[in-house]
């Protein structure tokens, strides 16, 4: 009788790693068509059959009791409570207890020297989030530690890495946000970037700038985009940006300005600081949408604020699954093959969009 063949089969024919395959089967949204089209087809002429196994069984892999470093290369070690690294955390977190694995954070204050590149070099695999500029020397540094170690990124698409990442598609959502107010009668539409610094920012402004073209709706001069606060984390600063004078020439602007999305959701605190000085009112004459859903900030704003959704702690899960998957396949001597994933955004609606659509036409 000929032995099943195992989700392990699967991979090593297919050339990719344990945690693909297991998306693949479930159908999971992040994985790369290609890749997703390649798996289906090896399971296809393989002929394999699903086995149900005692659940006692299935975290058993050649990962536990590994030890894998995180490293927080964007933060500092006072920002280590922000809602961004506490989301990633406790995902990367509840999967490596699952398959227990150890886990060691650091952050950018850790990540200095020789002697620190030289210790990362014992871990079994690497979590990385980063915000390297072009040129960055550690970026190279990394690199080489990925030929000989498994490492994954997570949270920013590095186009100078050499390793797998697990992010948030910030063009599409960006495009996604001009999509939704479009849909819902909104044409005249400003956008407000408060640190075009931040990459995660810049790929949601060009997002909707490009939708915004395409529908022929772009206004350049209703694009703001120069820093109005210091950002040093994802986490609120202590002050919001100050939108007073932003505001100002939104509602000079010689078309009616129906809505204001801003790049992120703290930056939105700030807007809405603006309008009640200004006493205009949301979402009746400036529907507001911002991004990341971070609820804490959403939900205390009257109205409730509508946010584009960064899945955090999901990016975070994913990312430690590839890690662990990596890891596995290292060890049985499996070659597995470079793979971006990337997650979409999803709308949150609440009180601070509205539909304007009935206006319009009763407008033409």
């Amino acid at each position: 009788m000929n032995k099943p063949v195992t989700v392990r089969d699967i991979a090593a024919q297919a050339g990719v790693s344990l945690g693909t395959v297991s998306r693949v089967l479930n159908n999971a949204a992040n994985i790369a068509p290609k890749l997703k089209e390649h798996t289906l087809a090896v399971i296809r002429d393989s002929n394999y059959v699903p086995l149900r196994r005692p659940r006692r069984n299935s975290r058993r892999n050649l990962t536990e009791g590994g030890r894998i470093a995180v490293l927080f290369c964007d933060i500092f070690s006072e920002w280590n409570d922000s809602y961004f690294a506490r989301s990633y955390a406790h995902g990367i977190s509840d999967v490596c207890t699952a398959y227990r694995v150890r886990t060691e954070f650091f952050t950018l204050q850790d990540f200095c020297d020789e002697v620190f590149f030289k210790r990362l070099s014992k871990f079994d695999g690497i979590l990385i989030k980063h915000v390297f500029l072009p040129g960055d020397k550690r970026i190279e540094q990394i690199n080489l530690l990925a030929e000989t170690i498994p490492v994954v990124g997570f949270g920013t698409d590095l186009s100078a890495c050499r390793y797998p990442q697990v992010f948030l598609d910030n063009h599409s959502a960006g495009a996604l946000a001009a999509e939704e107010v479009f849909r819902r009668g909104h044409h005249t539409v400003a956008f407000i970037n408060p640190n075009p610094e931040n990459a995660m920012l810049r790929g949601r402004s060009e997002g909707f700038r490009e939708v915004m073209q395409q529908r022929n709706c772009w206004e350049p001069e209703l694009f703001f985009d120069r820093k109005l606060a210091t950002i040093q984390a994802p986490d609120p600063d202590p002050i919001p940006p100050l939108l007073e004078n932003t505001l100002e020439k939104i509602l000079a602007f010689p078309k009616k300005v129906t809505a204001v999305i801003v790049a992120n959701d703290w930056g939105c605190v700030g807007l809405y600081r603006a309008c009640i000085k200004r006493g205009i009112r949301i979402p009746e004459e400036l529907s507001v949408l911002g991004f990341d859903n971070q609820i804490s900030i959403c939900v205390s704003l009257n109205p409730a604020l509508s946010s584009i959704l960064n899945p955090v702690e999901d990016i975070g899960k994913s990312a430690a699954m590839e890690l662990i998957s990596r890891i596995d396949a290292k060890k049985r001597g499996i070659t597995v093959p470079l793979n971006s994933l990337f997650f979409s955004g999803t709308l949150i609606e609440r009180d601070s969009l509205v539909d304007i659509t009935a206006n319009n036409k009763e407008n033409k």
